[in-house]
C-alpha cells in the first residue's frame, strides 16, 4: 500500500460515518482523480501515522466493500473475521495457511458441518484476496485450501397441496394477500418492505422492483388470483385507493401506515403456517425455492428460473450480449408460475 493509498484511505475512514455507501464510492472516485498526478511522501521529521492493526484492516475492508454488499451480509462477514482472529490471535498481515487450517479444523471439532466450514472459508478467502489485491499481503493464505465435500440435500420446496393447505391458515385479508404475493413474485423478504401500492400495474399484473441483492431492477408478475386478494386487502380492509403511495404490506395494529419489516414478514409467514396445521417448516425463502422448482417441473430451464428470481446471468453471452425484455420475464411467469 502506497503513501497515496494510506492518505486517501484516511480521508475515507474519517468520512464513513457521515456519508452513505454510494456517496462514499463517489468520494473515492473524486479522490482518485484528484490525486492521480500527485505524489505523496512522508515527512522525515514525523513518524508514520497508520498502524496496520486488525481493526484498521477490517474497517478498511468494510469501507471498500460497503457499496457492494448489504449491511446484513457485511455483518455476517465481520462476525466470521472476528471469530477467526480469536483463534489465530495475530495480525492479519501475518496469517498463514496453517492458521486458517487450524481454525477450520477446530470449528469442525466443535460440530460445524462441511457447508458451514465452506461458508467460513469463502468469507476468509474474500478478505485475504482483497488484502492481496490491495498490496497488504503478497499471498492469499486461503487460496490453496480445498473446499470441504458437501452432500447436497434435495432442494426444499412445497408441493401444490401444501401451498393449498397453507392458505387455510389465513385469518385476515392481509394473510391471504401476502401468501398470494409470495407465491407469484418469489421476492426476497428484504425486498418486500420497499414496495408501495402504486408500484403495481393493476391492469397488467406487473411490478418493477429493485433487487437489493443483485442491485438491479427486474419485473415480477401477479396472476388474477393474486390481484383479487390484494385488491380485497387494500381496498376493502384498508380502505385505500390502488394509487396510494403507502407501503403494500403494513402493520394491522399500532401504526397501520408503517411497512411490515422483513422480520415481520418472516413472523407472519410462520404464524400462518402454524395456523394451517402444515407439518413442516415454512419460511419466506421457501417460496423462492418452490417457484424455481415449479418452473423446472413445468418445462422451464435453469436460466428461466434464475431470470425470474432475479439471479445475475452467468457467462459472457448472458451478461453482455443476450438481451432479455420484460415480455420474456412475463412469458416465463405465464408459462410456469401463474396459477392454472
Amino acid at each position: 500500500m502506497t503513501k497515496k493509498d494510506i492518505f486517501k484511505n484516511e480521508i475515507l475512514m474519517n468520512m464513513k460515518y457521515h456519508l452513505k455507501a454510494d456517496q462514499m464510492a463517489i468520494l473515492e472516485n473524486v479522490l482518485s482523480e484528484a490525486l492521480y498526478r500527485i505524489d505523496i511522501v512522508e515527512m522525515e521529521c514525523l513518524p508514520a501515522t497508520i498502524d496496520m492493526t486488525n481493526e484498521y484492516i477490517l474497517s478498511l475492508y468494510e469501507l471498500k466493500k460497503g457499496a457492494r454488499l448489504s449491511s446484513e451480509t457485511m455483518r455476517a462477514y465481520m462476525i466470521t473475521f472476528r471469530e477467526f482472529l480469536r483463534y489465530a490471535d495475530k495480525n492479519l498481515t501475518q496469517v498463514t495457511q496453517e492458521d486458517v487450517e487450524y481454525y477450520l479444523r477446530t470449528k469442525y471439532r466443535e460440530g460445524n458441518g462441511n457447508a458451514s466450514l465452506n461458508n467460513k472459508r469463502r468469507k476468509l478467502n474474500a478478505l485475504f484476496e482483497w488484502m492481496r489485491k490491495s498490496g497488504l499481503i503478497l499471498r492469499n493464505p486461503v487460496e490453496n485450501i480445498e473446499k470441504f465435500k458437501e452432500i447436497l440435500a434435495p432442494i426444499d420446496h412445497m408441493e401444490a397441496e401444501e401451498v393449498e393447505q397453507l392458505k387455510n391458515g389465513c385469518r385476515t385479508k392481509r394473510d391471504r394477500a401476502l401468501i398470494e404475493w409470495m407465491r407469484c413474485t418469489a421476492m426476497r423478504k428484504g425486498e418486500i418492505p420497499e414496495i408501495t401500492i402504486n408500484q403495481i400495474d393493476w391492469q397488467k399484473g406487473r411490478v418493477m422492483i429493485y433487487g437489493s441483492k443483485g442491485k438491479a431492477f427486474r419485473t415480477v408478475c401477479l396472476d388474477t388470483i393474486a390481484l383479487k386478494y390484494l385488491r380485497e386487502y387494500i381496498v376493502d380492509e384498508r380502505g385505500l385507493d390502488l394509487r396510494s403511495p403507502q407501503p403494500l404490506f403494513t402493520h394491522n395494529r399500532g401504526n397501520t401506515t408503517q411497512a411490515l419489516s422483513k422480520s415481520g414478514i418472516y413472523s407472519e409467514i410462520k404464524r400462518i403456517a402454524a395456523a394451517s396445521g402444515l407439518d413442516r417448516r415454512v419460511y419466506p425463502h421457501l417460496f423462492r425455492k418452490t417457484t424455481a422448482t415449479n418452473i423446472i417441473r413445468r418445462g422451464g430451464t435453469d436460466s428461466d428460473a434464475g431470470e425470474y428470481l432475479g439471479h445475475k446471468p452467468q457467462g459472457v453471452t448472458a451478461r453482455h450480449y443476450a438481451f432479455r425484455s420484460e415480455d420474456h420475464t412475463v412469458k416465463i411467469f405465464e408459462s410456469y408460475v401463474a396459477a392454472v
